[in-house]
């Protein structure tokens, strides 16, 4: 192996010369990255543009547990039967479902409203 003499100025273009293909290096490692993104090859998926996309934000939105508890309450509010939540939640778990598991709370409350609204029908109520 020979090493080569470099006076001060050479080995100065040289480091700046090596940081310039760094800098090259890093912006063509965020385009290949960014292309990358935009497209799925594949059965490759692309976990940044899931967590951007609509869709993603809308399904956690449905599994908010927060959110499906309002709702609930909404609806039992609505249909008059605020007072017998927690009754209605026990059934639920007696079923074997769990109360903070928020399709099994979602489908539960589309059952009740749905079973309230066909009451009120055939007993011709109105709200």
């Amino acid at each position: 192996m020979e090493f080569t003499r470099m006076n001060v100025e050479q080995m100065r273009r040289k480091a700046i010369q090596n940081s310039k293909e760094k800098e090259q290096q890093a912006k063509n490692a965020e385009v290949q990255l960014e292309n990358l993104s935009r497209h799925s090859y594949g059965n490759n998926l692309d976990i940044r543009a899931i967590l951007k996309s609509n869709q993603f934000k809308e399904t956690k939105d449905y599994f908010d547990i927060r959110k499906v508890e309002s709702e609930y309450e909404d609806m039992m509010t609505h249909n008059k039967l605020i007072d017998k939540k927690e009754k209605y939640k026990d059934y639920l778990k007696s079923l074997g479902h769990e109360t903070n598991d928020s399709h099994s709370l979602r489908l539960w409350s589309k059952i009740i409203d749905e079973i309230s609204g066909d009451i009120k029908l055939a007993n011709d109520i109105k709200n």
